[in-house]
Order: structure tokens, then C-alpha cells, then sequence
């Protein structure tokens, strides 16, 4: 031991002040940025999801309804959603569906409208 206890002092004192968890909690601290991020985009990934399941003429439906709540538009996109959920034709019920689908397409391009 060629250190004095001046210098000997000076080095636990220094010793004292290292934190040797730095790493496990700087590790933790991304992990936890980590998780937060994958239940933001599970929470994303799920309302997607859910949007997405919700058929075309429901929509339409509903948008029309809002407008003008006892109008034809209503009342006829009533019936073809009716259409579209009870038809015994699977053929004919993703036809009735495609149709919607072009319909909210059609609202979008020529009116500038978004169907909710």
C-alpha cells in the first residue's frame, strides 16, 4: 500500500458516490419506455380493429341518419343495411357491402365527405 490515508480516504469517498446500478436502472427506465410504447400501438392496433370490423352500410347508414334523422337517405340505407346483416345469400351480402364501400369511396372523392 503505497497510499496515504489522506489519499486512501479520498478514494472511498469517491467509491461512496459510484452508483453501480447506473446501468440496471438506465435499462429499466427504457424498458419501461419500451412497454409504453407496445400498449400504445396495442391499444392503436385494437381500435383499428375495431373500426374496421363495423360494416360499410352501418356507417353509411349512420351518417345519413345524422344528417337528416327521419330523411329517405335514411330510411332507404336502413333497409340496405338490414340488407347486408340478414340476407341468406353470403354472395349477395358482400356484394350489398362492396356497394357501401364504393359508396363511402364516392362520398370521399366527389363531396369531400368522411364517413365515420
Amino acid at each position: 500500500m503505497d497510499e496515504t490515508p489522506e489519499e486512501l480516504e479520498q478514494i472511498r469517498r469517491e467509491a461512496d458516490q459510484i452508483d453501480v446500478h447506473h446501468y440496471r436502472k438506465r435499462f429499466r427506465f427504457l424498458g419501461a419506455i419500451a412497454l409504453g410504447a407496445l400498449m400504445a400501438g396495442l391499444v392503436a392496433l385494437v381500435m383499428w380493429m375495431v373500426d374496421s370490423k363495423r360494416n360499410p352500410c352501418e356507417r353509411v347508414r349512420d351518417h345519413f341518419c345524422k344528417q337528416q334523422p327521419g330523411g329517405i337517405a335514411c330510411k332507404t340505407y336502413g333497409g340496405v343495411f338490414d340488407e347486408s346483416v340478414h340476407d341468406d345469400n353470403p354472395e349477395m351480402r358482400a356484394n350489398i357491402k362492396a356497394q357501401c364501400l364504393s359508396k363511402i369511396e364516392r362520398l370521399k372523392e366527389e363531396d369531400g365527405i368522411t364517413v365515420k
